[in-house]
């Protein structure tokens, strides 16, 4: 019983890892996208600037290049969270592996031990049986 609760909360860590990992590297991807897109932003804006825009449109600009700098900032902050949470459950994962190995060992060596008992036993039956048929008199006369 302690075995399937161990292998049961080893696959409830590791499916738990699986995710957190999964959310990261969306995050991660799509906040690439984002720090992409900026620096092609300012790179057109550049160019407009160069080409004499008005200092309305290029305040604009900048105002907009700002706010998606502040948003990928602060994803990178849910970054960082999601990428601890995921250092979390992985170290979760494992200690329920090792936990569930532990307990595999544990039956693996009782049983190779009941095992050894009952072939122990089993011998020493025969040896018995043999003993009684070559003394004789196995214990069929009257006492």
């Amino acid at each position: 019983l302690l075995h399937r609760i161990a292998k049961i909360r080893e696959d409830q860590t590791i499916s738990q890892f699986k995710k957190y990992n999964s959310q990261l590297q969306q995050a991660e991807d799509f906040n690439h996208q984002i720090t992409n897109y900026v620096h092609e932003y300012e790179r057109q804006m550049v160019e407009t600037a160069k080409q004499g825009a008005s200092v309305a449109y290029l305040q604009d600009s900048t105002t907009f290049r700002n706010r998606l700098t502040a948003g990928a900032q602060e994803q990178q902050q849910q970054i960082d969270g999601l990428s601890f949470a995921t250092q979390q459950a992985k170290e979760q994962a494992i200690e329920a592996k090792l936990r569930a190995q532990g307990i595999q060992k544990v039956l693996d060596k009782k049983d190779a031990e009941a095992k050894k008992r009952r072939l122990a036993i089993e011998r020493s039956e025969l040896e018995d049986g043999y003993a009684a048929r070559h003394i004789g008199g196995s214990g069929t006369e009257d006492a």
